[in-house]
């Protein structure tokens, strides 16, 4: 994700500018051909949660920015930002469909953009959890992939988000975005929770 640097000058005459981070967008538009392609609701899923926020155990909710990403919205960094019911803070939690095939586990949709949580070990530190098309292939015609599956319960939690790819990590709140960090039970930054 590509910051910017803003100069926010105190109130009053004479006040300091102080750097600030900002994110930008990482594209100015989609296209929305190869988004229709790449990023499209399985009707026949099984939910177990549907349009409902993730929370942190901060009280944030989990938000994606649809022009955070690539011109398809896959790479799309997942951030925390207050909690305000809008688009970008909604999930479904799928259980069974067409990216689904393992008992006890789930997927984490964002329901504005259809994409899913996605894990891969293989990118820098900082850049491992982002959205992507599920079924792991950028073009949508992806079927099953280890990197979008997540240990499920069957329960809003809280509870961790634990990758079917990365024995012994868990996804975290760090840094306004969401990370990877060495499960530790009892860490707040790894607890979240479904719904209100």
């Amino acid at each position: 994700m590509h910051i910017a640097f803003l100069a926010l000058c105190a109130a009053g005459a004479g006040g300091l500018a102080v750097p600030v981070p900002v994110p930008v967008p990482a594209v100015a538009k989609l296209d929305q051909q190869a988004l229709d392609e790449a990023q499209q609701r399985d009707g026949s899923a099984t939910r177990a949660f549907s349009n409902v926020p993730i929370r942190t155990a901060a009280g944030q909710c989990l938000f994606v920015d649809r022009l955070s990403g690539d011109f398809r919205a896959n790479l799309t960094p997942i951030q925390m930002a207050d909690c305000d019911a809008s688009a970008g803070q909604a999930w479904d939690v799928i259980t069974a469909g067409r990216h689904i095939d393992q008992p006890g586990q789930m997927l984490v949709v964002s329901a504005l953009m259809q994409a899913c949580f996605n894990f891969d070990p293989r990118r820098p530190p900082g850049s491992q959890v982002l959205l992507f098309s599920c079924g792991g292939r950028a073009d949508g015609a992806g079927c099953v992939t280890d990197s979008q599956l997540f240990a499920f319960g069957g329960g809003a939690g809280p509870s961790s988000f634990l990758p079917r790819n990365g024995p012994g990590l868990c996804l975290a709140s760090r840094g306004g975005r969401l990370d990877v960090a060495p499960c530790k039970n009892g860490t707040a930054e790894q607890s979240f929770s479904f719904g209100a």
